[in-house]
């Protein structure tokens, strides 16, 4: 990995960084490679998309069909990860040979900026597209813009995750310089994007033994050939018998970023470059938030009660009341006090990975009874496929949790 760490942070080649990935991989020799590119839809992005299968997929996945080897495509407004799309994809490059030993997963993630040449210097954010001056990336022009967009939401949902507002860092003059804002907001995206990628991972088991290579990346969209700055990789080992999961790269404090030019690049550092960090566990840090700030709950609700009396008559140690009991537990705290709830079982893998963002909320700030509640249903839903002892030890640990 040492070839792909000398270039974080330095804009090279578009066709350099794929250079790089299809030289890390060929260096690891796994038995089998499968590989995801994330970016945006914008039609600027067609020659970092061209690069990647140019430089590194026709050489290392995979032939599906006849002198034809692809990555997996996600292109959408802002360079978005979906959430479970990587689980889509693991399965997709799981072959019998990953499934006898490993395989490799490179999953690259890029936002984008255009860079254009004015008398007074490189200006970051617009294109002169068809003769006409336009936001490039458009997507992240409204984020900043206090756009509605459904796209937008999801966007801002990743920048300002965590208790972070990152927006409001990137609009600040005093911590980022204006004439850099939109380059800043496409490598804090990019990482965001990524990290959305990483909770994925590790709340997944793959089909075949994988280790994954997550890279954020940025184009610079210029009228020339494009360049691009690689933010960070992570590289989760999920084939060894311990698990190992590192991040080395960039942060995603914009107000932390110092860029200087050197021989004709743009260099980006921040402190958290000098040394590779471990991954972290969000379910965990979701459970370690909510302990810190909680309030005791006091459910005041007849069903409520009438469950506790069950389980102090320990009903729901037979298996025809154990699943009729959660129901109708999940029920009552919904309409009580759904946040302790919502927050544990999220923290105990009930609820899905996708609420990540939305969990970290409800610990934080113990409120916003309407998310929690949004939890708390999909959960209900999944009762009925829910083994015997995982719906009694659920119901052990809320009463545990409400006593």
């Amino acid at each position: 990995m040492q070839r792909l760490r000398e270039i974080v942070g330095v804009d090279r080649s578009v066709d350099h960084v794929s250079r790089v990935l299809c030289f890390v991989t060929e260096t690891l020799r796994p038995p089998a490679v499968g590989a995801m590119h994330i970016t945006c839809a914008d039609e600027s992005e067609l020659e970092c998309v061209n690069a990647f299968q140019r430089g590194f997929a026709q050489y290392v996945l995979p032939q599906m069909k006849f002198a034809n080897q692809s990555a997996f495509r996600l292109a959408n407004l802002g360079g978005r990860h979906e959430w479970t799309a990587i689980c889509v994809v693991e399965e997709h490059f799981a072959s019998p040979e990953s499934e006898a030993a490993y395989k490799l997963l490179v999953v690259k993630i890029n936002s984008h900026v255009a860079v254009e040449e004015t008398a007074e210097g490189e200006r970051y954010g617009q294109m002169n597209r068809y003769h006409s001056q336009s936001p490039c990336c458009g997507a992240l022009h409204e984020v900043l813009e206090g756009g509605h967009q459904p796209f937008v939401g999801q966007l801002r949902e990743a920048l300002t995750s965590e208790g972070q507002d990152r927006i409001a860092a990137l609009l600040d003059p005093q911590q980022v310089e204006p004439a850099y804002r939109s380059l800043f907001a496409a490598v804090v995206s990019a990482r965001l994007q990524a990290r959305q990628a990483i909770i994925d991972i590790q709340d997944y088991q793959p089909k075949s033994p994988t280790l994954y290579v997550v890279v954020p990346c940025m184009t610079l969209n210029r009228k020339n050939r494009d360049r691009e700055i690689v933010c960070g990789f992570y590289t989760l080992d999920h084939h060894s018998q311990k698990r190992s999961e590192e991040y080395f790269g960039l942060g995603d404090n914009s107000a932390a970023y110092r860029l200087h030019r050197e021989n004709d690049r743009i260099h980006l550092r921040d402190d958290h470059l000098s040394k590779p960090r471990q991954a972290r566990d969000h379910r965990e840090l979701v459970l370690r938030e909510w302990r810190l700030r909680r309030r005791d709950p006091q459910p005041t609700d007849e069903q409520f009660a009438m469950v506790r009396k069950a389980v102090t008559k320990n009903k729901h140690h037979h298996q025809q009341y154990v699943k009729p009991l959660l129901k109708t537990l999940l029920l009552a705290l919904a309409q009580t006090t759904p946040v302790p709830a919502a927050v544990v079982l999220f923290a105990q893998g009930v609820a899905g990975i996708h609420h990540a963002y939305r969990a970290h909320r409800l610990a934080r700030e113990l409120a916003d009874s309407a998310e929690a509640r949004k939890i708390l249903e999909e959960i209900h839903h999944k009762v009925d496929s829910l083994d015997a002892d995982r719906a009694r030890a659920l119901i052990e640990l809320l009463m545990h949790e409400y006593q």
